[in-house]
């Protein structure tokens, strides 16, 4: 008998962790989506200011902090320095910038950052979190991550050397 009750119990414990985590992240998603309702700032004007912080060429763009106060991170080439800058994705202000490290230079691509997010906005219409420049078998492309009206996300994937799209899916990872 005090076995089964022993049992019994684990399994009680067990599945009251279970549905806590579950209200847990319940409850982060819906901060994370009152986060994004939060963001005054599109991530062109993030660049824009991150731009005029640190002179140099955008590459990257992430939408920090979502469960918090958002923020971008803009990562702007200068020479061989690259910078994060952080701007405040609500008021636009920015609230720092640091030199991550020297790096060497691929080449600079035809099609800038801002204009491939312009590009994959026309293809999916929503909320750009992210935006990348990447380089796949000597192959310039920007990865953008959009957030759709319907809350689904997409990753557009832009050739950085002549602007076309190359693919565009749903991307749940």
């Amino acid at each position: 008998m005090k076995i089964k009750n022993k049992i019994l119990a684990t399994v009680m414990s067990a599945a009251l962790l279970v549905l806590s985590g579950q209200a847990a992240a319940q409850k982060n998603s819906l901060s994370r989506i009152e986060a994004l309702e939060q963001v005054k700032v599109s991530p062109v004007q993030a660049l824009n200011i991150a731009q005029k912080q640190v002179k140099g060429k955008a590459t990257e763009v992430h939408l920090k902090n979502p469960y918090g106060n958002p923020a971008y991170e803009v990562e702007v080439r200068d020479g061989q320095q690259e910078h994060s800058v952080f701007v405040d994705a609500v008021n636009g202000k920015v609230l720092g910038s640091k030199t991550k490290h020297k790096m060497k230079l691929a080449g600079s691509p035809a099609v800038s950052l801002e204009r491939a997010i312009q590009i994959a906005h026309g293809k999916v219409v929503g909320q750009v979190l992210e935006a990348d420049l990447d380089y796949k078998a000597g192959r310039a492309l920007y990865e953008v991550e959009v957030l759709s009206g319907d809350r689904v996300p997409y990753k557009v994937i832009v050739d950085a050397e002549n602007g076309s799209v190359i693919n565009s899916y749903v991307d749940y990872d």
